[in-house]
């Protein structure tokens, strides 16, 4: 995760380190400017305010249309506009501005997933990479890509800042404590923005001109090869052609495990497990469940039901057992009645399976094709018989695989590729015979 502040101050110190030899003298001059343009470094994090973090400003379409507009209209006035002129000075905050926005979705990139392509696509993708590490002589066996792509409600509900007042305290309780990775180096790198960027703001110095070193001529020489705006685009587009499409792979697999204790004691009753299931379009998805037995057989009940039935029976079977925890009804009365609830549930269940003693380690496994349009299903396993004189404390545990199609995807990030090699190569077309050109005239 990159903090606001980390934001703030690596985006403005890189920004500033690229910026050209006339843009960087002219901001030595208005380093108020370069200050205000700085603070969209966090413009994307606004979406916090609204409890929908890192979904709609964190695309990059938007920041991208906006930035080429901007190239084309600075090349338009390039020629007939001085530096200081108005339109001039408004096209380059701008475009240092959505720069700034630009950097913070890559930096973002590096934890989570993001709505990257919306309104394009309504997708989360996750570009998460990993050291993949042999435990026992820790050689490294390779980088591995963790890339996952998430429905757009499953992306926004990963987030707790994007989660109600009640399914924050029902997950963490009453405290949040995250654990803020790599402190000091967040505090180094704000030091370092407030030395070189924030101070001189007060006190404007007049440094004496260095002799530039090797190693600054190379990486301008390099610089000044790949930014030409069509490259830099046509790269853009290849990123993004290489990130829809081949990277990622014909099929994309996302995993889930929810667990929990079917219980049963003097103090607690909970014989039930459920979780929510998406059926997608292209994707199928895979629903495995098994449990633990020992002792004490028991059978479950697998349903399938829709948002009322699941949500009904919840509430009634919270309101039952609050009754028997606060001693208005017995063990008795509390055991018929969830046999009652359990029923109603049945009935009212799209798809019902039952497994018997044995049958519940083996498990069982459903699949749900995709469908034409998203829909969402209710997986709920409840205990429906036992000796109810004996008490268990047994683990049972579903897992969900969803499966998705990449064809169509594998073929618009070809196409993606293609338009993307080709601005590049004639891009660089351009600028060898507009540059043999120019040797000529000199000559």
């Amino acid at each position: 995760m990159t903090y606001s502040t980390t934001h703030l101050a690596l985006q403005s110190l890189l920004v500033w380190l690229l910026l050209s030899k006339k843009n960087k003298d002219y901001y030595l001059e208005h380093r108020w400017e370069y200050i205000i343009i700085s603070l969209f470094a966090v413009f994307p994090d606004i979406d916090v305010f609204f409890g929908i973090h890192r979904s709609y400003t964190h695309s990059l379409i938007l920041p991208v249309f906006v930035l080429l507009s901007m190239i084309v209209i600075e090349l338009v006035h390039k020629e007939t506009s001085p530096i200081e002129s108005p339109t001039r000075k408004m096209v380059r905050f701008v475009k240092l501005a959505t720069i700034m926005w630009l950097f913070h979705i890559f930096l973002d990139l590096t934890w989570g997933p993001l709505l990257l392509f919306w309104p394009i696509n309504s997708n989360f993708y996750d570009l998460s990479i990993y050291f993949k590490l042999d435990s026992a002589t820790l050689a490294l066996l390779g980088i591995v890509p963790n890339w996952t792509i998430y429905s757009q409600s499953e992306g926004q509900n990963i987030y707790f800042i994007n989660m109600t007042q009640e399914q924050r305290e029902g997950i963490y309780g009453d405290y949040i404590e995250f654990y803020i990775a790599q402190f000091t180096l967040h505090v180094v790198v704000v030091l370092i923005w407030l030395v070189v960027i924030v101070f001189p703001a007060f006190k404007r110095k007049k440094n004496k001109e260095r002799e530039p070193s090797k190693v600054g001529i190379g990486m301008k020489l390099f610089w000044s090869r790949i930014k030409r705006h069509l490259t830099l685009l046509g790269l853009f587009v290849l990123f993004t052609g290489l990130v829809l499409g081949p990277i990622i792979g014909k099929e994309n697999t996302m995993n889930y495990t929810v667990s929990s204790n079917y219980t049963n004691t003097q103090t607690n009753f909970d014989p039930t497990l459920g979780v929510l299931i998406e059926s997608k379009p292209q994707s199928t998805a895979s629903v495995s469940f098994s449990s633990y037995l020992d002792l004490i057989n028991y059978n479950v009940s697998l349903l399938l039901t829709d948002n009322d039935t699941f949500f009904n029976f919840f509430n009634d079977f919270d309101d039952l057992t609050k009754s028997y925890y606060n001693g208005t009804i017995t063990y008795t009365q509390l055991i018929s009645s969830y046999f009652i609830l359990v029923e109603d549930a049945k009935l009212g269940s799209i798809f019902e399976k039952r497994l018997i003693h044995n049958e519940v380690i083996n498990g069982t496994n459903i699949i749900l094709n995709s469908t034409e349009e998203n829909q969402t299903f209710y997986f709920l396993t409840l205990v429906d018989e036992w000796n109810i004189t004996e008490s268990y404390i047994y683990r049972a545990r579903i897992e969900i695989s969803y499966t998705m199609d990449r064809s169509k995807a594998q073929i618009e990030g070809g196409i993606l590729d293609s338009i993307g090699l080709a601005m590049i190569i004639s891009d660089q077309i351009i600028a060898y015979f507009q540059n043999k050109r120019k040797t000529k005239q000199l000559t």
